[in-house]
């Protein structure tokens, strides 16, 4: 089925508070991965990212760019921008208002930051994964560079790397570096498209520590099963050391049966 092109806008977003750092849990048609949002680098940038990606903008959305076909370039992926309804035709996701860009924290691969058109202040909806790490991204003399605002988590890069791995095709409209698997040539259909089928935020936190004689139990909420995390112990909380309690902990809870006589603080670590 051929797909056609539709149109949508959408006029403000509200942010959210950063008081803790935050998770985006991607579920692609590669598998599901987690990105860690960094408020202290790029603020602006994670607030604009967390109301699209709440407001559901981004479900139903797909890569329509990707660079890997030329190893000479930058090593990218790009979506946020475009969707398919129901009807099955091309969208263009509603966007807020442009961004102020702060650029800053480097390109480095593993990294998640927001595209925008050739003038700084212009990202709306669209970001992309850097594959590599792509220096001549990041901000110097004469470039405004392109603004990092978070990190893929754990294992997540097996889920990015498989995207960035699909054939890239330079002929088929309306994108000119367009990512498609199993695509014959002739043929576009809606399974040959890089799908998010969700993309959403919440804080990572300990949401609760509890205490008995013997035990202490530790929860925290934000990451998804999909990200191992590991929970580390001090005795003294002003300078550790920390000692790992629970490694590859995906459970969101850790019980601690052998508590040190001294005074113990826990935290838990995304990697």
């Amino acid at each position: 089925m051929t797909l056609k092109v539709a149109v949508l806008t959408l006029l403000l977003a509200a942010g959210p508070a950063l008081a803790d750092p935050w998770v985006a849990r991607f579920s692609s048609v590669a598998g599901d991965f987690d990105v860690l949002l960094d408020s202290a680098a790029a603020p602006k940038s994670v607030e604009n990212f967390i109301a699209y990606a709440n407001q559901g903008l981004y479900d139903g959305t797909f890569l329509h760019r990707s660079t890997t076909y030329n190893a000479n370039d930058i090593q990218i992926i790009q979506g946020g921008g475009y969707g398919v309804n129901s009807s099955r035709e091309i969208y263009t996701v509603p966007t807020f208002s442009p961004i102020a860009l702060e650029a800053g924290a480097s390109n480095r691969r593993g990294t998640l930051a927001m595209a925008r058109q050739s003038a700084p202040d212009t990202a709306t909806s669209q970001w992309f994964f850097n594959l590599r790490d792509n220096s001549s991204l990041d901000p110097s003399p004469g470039n405004p560079g392109y603004a990092v605002f978070g990190r893929v988590l754990g294992g997540g890069m097996r889920a990015v790397d498989l995207l960035g791995s699909v054939r890239v095709y330079g002929d088929v409209s309306p994108f000119p570096e367009w990512p498609l698997y199993g695509y014959d040539g002739t043929n576009l259909r809606v399974n040959n498209l890089l799908f998010f089928y969700s993309v959403r935020t919440t804080p990572f936190r300990v949401s609760n520590i509890s205490r008995s004689d013997h035990t202490v139990r530790v929860d925290w909420t934000g990451i998804s099963t999909n990200t191992a995390v590991f929970v580390e112990r001090t005795t003294n909380l002003n300078s550790g050391p920390w000692t790992v309690v629970s490694s590859n902990n995906t459970n969101g809870t850790f019980t601690d049966t052998d508590i040190p006589a001294a005074a113990a603080f826990y935290r838990v670590v995304a990697p």
